[in-house]
């Protein structure tokens, strides 16, 4: 946009500004809700040079309308002043004329007045002396009548206080014998109802703790009892397993004899071998310095792995010193590598003795 039209159209460079903003601050997570421009501004004073003469144009043209407005407003005062005036001379005439006809009539109105007046007067002082002898006698006699009735109301009033004393007296003291008999009753029966619901109370605790203590000694001699069966059940059963096992074990050496006993050796090696090897199994990280020594298949990590065969090797050797076996020679007794070995020796020694 150019300065123009950045300082005559506000909204389309308010549109501008907010589109090219809005997406730079979306891509940091940023929404523009609302914004103002509050000002559009220069250093050098152009924007303001730019709006001098539409200012100007704008002043003329007011001034211009102010001359005409304050012309026509003249004239229009000049006019209405002067319609004002003729209407205020000729209202003022008809103002005058009709006050003076109001005056005469305002007079002969008080002519009559006064008359009508005198004789009022003249007629009321008459009326108002016997008007108040009238009332003299009767504020007379309502005076006597008042006094009358109040000697009345004196003496009623004496007489209702006297019964309401007597009337207080007795309904107090009734009142009082009452609620000593109510709560002398009330106490009575609260106190049969706590003994009551006491005795209830530990009647039913101790019903409750015996049954309590039955169910829980039958429970306990059930429980034990079931034990003591599932244990000795338990016992017989393993023991007669055991029995078998091992009756079963004794007709396999006694039936298959060394041909069992192998069976059993060669079946234990692999677990054997295992917990002989289980020491190395746990070494995490091994570091192998190799200064060029041992070459071939005994130097560097080829000596690590050969510990494994050694131990495999040697296995034989540490079951016949441990136990006794030699599982060398029970292989070749039931192969018959054994009898074809000693065959082979007395031929020989029977050679040598005829040479």
């Amino acid at each position: 946009m150019t300065v123009e039209e950045i300082y005559k159209n506000r909204d389309k460079f308010s549109q501008e500004v907010q589109r090219v903003a809005s997406q730079d601050l979306a891509k940091m997570g940023l929404v523009i809700v609302s914004f103002t421009i509050k000002d559009v501004r220069d250093k050098n004073g152009y924007l303001d040079s730019l709006g001098k003469p539409r200012i100007a144009q704008v002043k003329r043209d007011a001034d211009i309308a102010t001359a005409e407005a304050e012309k026509e407003t003249r004239i229009k005062k000049a006019e209405a002043a002067k319609e004002a005036k003729r209407n205020e001379l000729e209202r003022a005439t008809e103002i005058a004329e009709a006050e003076k006809i109001n005056q005469l009539k305002i007079a002969e109105f008080r002519r009559e007045q006064d008359i009508a007046k005198a004789k009022a007067d003249q007629a009321y002082d008459l009326e108002s002396a016997r008007s108040k002898q009238d009332v003299m006698e009767q504020e007379m006699q309502i005076k006597i009548i008042e006094r009358q009735k109040q000697i009345e109301l004196e003496e009623k009033e004496i007489q209702r206080r006297e019964r309401q004393y007597d009337s207080e007296v007795k309904k107090k003291a009734d009142a009082d014998r009452y609620s000593v008999e109510q709560s002398a009753a009330a106490n009575k029966a609260k106190e049969m109802a706590e003994a009551e619901a006491n005795k209830y109370r530990i009647e039913a605790m101790a019903k409750a703790e015996a049954e309590r203590i039955r169910l829980d000694g039958l429970a306990k001699a059930d429980a034990e009892k079931a034990q003591g069966s599932t244990e000795a059940e338990i016992i017989r059963l393993k023991g007669l397993a055991e029995a078998e096992a091992k009756e079963k074990i004794a007709e396999a050496f006694e039936q298959f004899g060394q041909a069992a006993i192998l069976d059993m050796i060669i079946k234990m090696l692999p677990e054997y071998a295992k917990q002989v090897a289980a020491p190395l199994a746990n070494i995490d990280k091994i570091t192998v310095v190799d200064t060029g020594g041992n070459s071939g298949a005994n130097g560097g990590a080829n000596k690590i792995t050969s510990y494994a065969t050694n131990l495999m090797a040697s296995l034989q050797e540490s079951l016949k010193a441990s136990s006794g076996i030699d599982v060398k020679e029970l292989i070749e007794n039931y192969s018959g590598k054994s009898n074809v070995r000693k065959s082979i020796e007395e031929l020989t020694d029977e050679i040598k003795n005829k040479g």
